[in-house]
């Protein structure tokens, strides 16, 4: 008699084999859980319910590293970095000056020209 587990037949989907190397790269580099499934041919929730803790964790190492890249850019001078930091990470703004203007605006009325 065989056995009764041989001849239940698998339900579901195929199992994929899913390089955690390659969700931990693309997640480095900021890609959706979306895009991440897509590249490796599952579906969003497989990808989060599998895989969210790396995806978290990688999605921050590379944030980390933009961050110290962007440091580094600063710190040599480059005027962007320089601008983009202060106002980001040191809450400046650019200086906004307003005027309040108390007089109306003058009346324009364009005379209707018919053609004769």
């Amino acid at each position: 008699m065989e056995n009764m587990a041989e001849k239940r037949k698998e339900v579901g989907r195929p199992r994929i084999e899913i390089d955690e190397n390659i969700v931990a790269n693309l997640a480095s580099i900021g890609c959706t859980q979306e895009e991440i499934a897509s590249v490796v041919g599952v579906g969003r929730s497989t990808i989060q319910r599998n895989f969210g803790q790396i995806i978290e964790d990688n999605r921050n190492k590379g944030k980390a590293s933009l961050r110290k890249k962007m440091w580094e850019l600063a710190l040599k001078g480059h005027p962007n970095m320089l601008v983009w930091l202060s106002k980001n990470e040191l809450n400046m703004r650019d200086k906004v000056e307003t005027q309040n203007i108390v007089e109306p605006l003058p009346l324009i009325i364009e005379a209707d020209v018919k053609d004769g």
